[in-house]
């Protein structure tokens, strides 16, 4: 795969915690890096009980230049935020890496 695959503009966010005037906490997502990442979809997965009305899970994989990209961010790629679950080095393309993503439908 070339560099001319990754067509998708996407962004790196993390969160960042302050506390209120009230005492409490307050999280919010600030913009990390801009990246082109080729996103392809991985499937679903529905998780529920009989207590709660089930949960559908998209997954999908991200490839991407290696960057700051860690577990527990967030890639907003076309509006849709992900949730980052792992960041896996680029193999055999040095330099690349595999982010897996995932995001619930409720």
């Amino acid at each position: 795969m070339s560099i001319a695959a990754l067509r998708t503009l996407a962004v790196l966010e993390t969160h960042a915690e302050a506390e209120t005037v009230f005492g409490g906490r307050s999280r919010t997502w600030t913009e990390v890096a801009a990246v082109w990442v080729d996103l392809r979809p991985a499937g679903h997965r529905e998780a529920g009980d009989d207590a709660r009305r089930p949960i559908l899970t998209e997954t999908a994989e991200a490839e991407a230049r290696a960057g700051v990209a860690a577990r527990g961010m967030r890639l907003k790629a076309g509006g849709e935020p992900w949730r980052i679950v792992a960041v896996q080095p680029g193999r055999p393309r040095p330099g690349r890496m595999i982010l897996k993503l995932e995001r619930a439908w409720p």
